[in-house]
């Protein structure tokens, strides 16, 4: 009898329009989850996996908390998908006082914004002590490595404002849209010499 895995929620935090809800939804069929006939066809398609209320179609954001289950070879996950907008802070808050982790994406050509922020104060005051951060669209940036460590920089200040040292945290620049770094390593990003998202979380405890 196969051996029952470890559970962990993980809240996938981060500033609206970042591609959290796209994220989710890739990492959902990459892991297996999900089937590619679930998704919607179109550029939304990965997000969708997750807005599932039409008013959260219509709106373009993320509303309610979609627990939607994965599983890698260490663990069972249950994905907790916490809304980036200011009218739903505190779908945000109930969302991410469940998670046991954190997943703070943030747009490569965006970098900090004022929810970044927010989200990441919200972390530290509700406990959340692992933290993987995701630079999401590198696509959209052509893959740069200049653009990544800029984000990084950015993130690092306001993690070390908050008393967390970002040389602790992993950082992965990926993109939701076309799934480099999210399985498999990308042939896109040969420069960056850290782990695809999957194989990030099975390190959290």
């Amino acid at each position: 009898m196969a051996k029952e895995k470890e559970h962990l929620n993980l809240a996938f935090i981060g500033h609206v329009d970042h591609g959290k809800s796209t994220l989710v939804g890739h990492l959902l069929l990459k892991a297996g989850a999900i089937a590619e006939q679930q998704l919607d066809d179109g550029e939304n398609k990965f997000r969708f996996v997750m807005d599932k209320l039409g008013e959260e179609r219509e709106r373009g954001v993320t509303i309610d908390l979609a627990h939607q289950k994965f599983s890698t070879k260490k663990y069972d996950y249950t994905v907790v998908d916490c809304p980036g907008h200011r009218d739903f802070v505190k779908n945000m808050i109930t969302g991410a006082s469940q998670a046991d982790a954190a997943v703070l994406v943030v747009a490569a050509d965006d970098g900090v914004m004022p929810q970044t922020k927010e989200h990441l104060f919200l972390s530290m005051t509700l406990g959340i002590k692992q933290l993987i951060i995701a630079v999401n669209k590198m696509d959209v940036v052509d893959y740069s490595e200049d653009k990544f460590n800029e984000v990084k920089e950015e993130v690092g200040v306001v993690l070390k404002s908050i008393g967390r040292n970002p040389d602790d945290i992993p950082f992965i620049p990926l993109s939701a849209f076309e799934g480099d770094n999210i399985k498999e390593k990308s042939d896109n990003m040969s420069w960056y010499k850290g782990d695809a998202l999957i194989d990030e979380l099975d390190k959290l405890t």
